[in-house]
Order: structure tokens, then C-alpha cells, then sequence
């Protein structure tokens, strides 16, 4: 048997988001924070298990106190070919399978379905600047937004 070797795709991905990323947020008033207000976030990601996949260790302050924690696996699937993108966050809510994600150009994107509607998340890199969205629908054609932020490598 061939040993297999790091797609394209995952290449460029980890080429993209690999590293320590800090910047400001915007949270907006929803479900789950209805004030909303600023925030600080610092990402941090790395390839691992030989390259085939990015772990991505995420951390929210506000007011200068440590609010929000996830982690994040990404990788990508030959026999699909696609990316899959799974979260699990300190908020305790269990993701029952990955979500499909493209990455076009330097834009990386997935949708998130549950009971209570869908989240967008959008991944873009642009000169050096890391931006971050969610927006979340209740129909999928409605999007308002949730969580902006802007970051840069430190």
C-alpha cells in the first residue's frame, strides 16, 4: 500500500490558517448573548495527525475575562471530496456529525444546521487580516448577523 500524502486543498488550508490569530469581535445581540458588545478573540491552529487535519483552539474574552472556548477540527475528505469542519464548545451542545465546507480561493465556508435554524460560518484571509463571521437564519434565506471579528497573526 502507497502511503497517502496531504491533498491540495488540505495544503492550502493549513497554508491560510495555521498560526496564532488575535483581533477584535463584534458580538450582536441573539439568543444567546442578547446585549452583544465587543469582544477579544484568539485563535490558534495547527496541523496535525502528519498534516491531514488542523486543530483549531479558539478563545473569547470580554472585559478582559475568559467567556467562550471551542475547538475545532477541520480536515479534508478524498473519498468526498470535501472539507469537513466539526466544533465542540464550552457551551456543552454536542455536534452529531461534520459539516461539509468549501474553501474557494482564500474564503473557507460551512453551514450549520440545528433546531433552532442554520449558522453560516465564513473563514477569509485578505493581506495578512483574518476576518470571522457568523450569521444565522431561522429559513436560510434571512441572515443576520452574530459574530463578526478581524485578526491578525501574532
Amino acid at each position: 500500500m502507497e502511503m497517502p500524502t496531504v491533498s491540495k486543498e488540505m495544503a492550502r488550508l493549513t497554508e491560510l490558517f495555521a498560526g496564532t490569530w488575535r483581533g477584535e469581535e463584534t458580538l450582536f445581540p441573539s439568543e444567546w448573548d442578547p446585549v452583544g458588545g465587543p469582544a477579544t478573540g484568539t485563535w490558534t491552529v495547527r496541523a496535525a495527525v502528519d498534516g491531514f487535519a488542523l486543530l483549531v483552539d479558539y478563545d473569547e474574552e470580554r472585559d478582559g475575562k475568559l467567556v467562550y472556548r471551542g475547538h475545532g477540527v477541520h480536515g479534508w475528505d478524498a473519498r468526498e471530496g470535501a472539507f469537513f469542519a466539526y466544533w465542540f464548545d464550552n457551551v456543552g451542545v454536542m455536534q452529531k456529525a461534520g459539516n461539509r465546507a468549501t474553501l474557494d480561493g482564500d474564503r473557507y465556508t460551512y453551514t450549520e444546521l440545528s433546531d433552532r435554524g442554520q449558522s453560516r460560518f465564513t473563514y477569509e484571509w485578505h493581506e495578512g487580516v483574518f476576518t470571522f463571521a457568523i450569521d444565522r437564519s431561522a429559513d436560510g434565506k434571512d441572515w443576520k448577523p452574530m459574530h463578526h471579528g478581524r485578526y491578525r497573526q501574532i
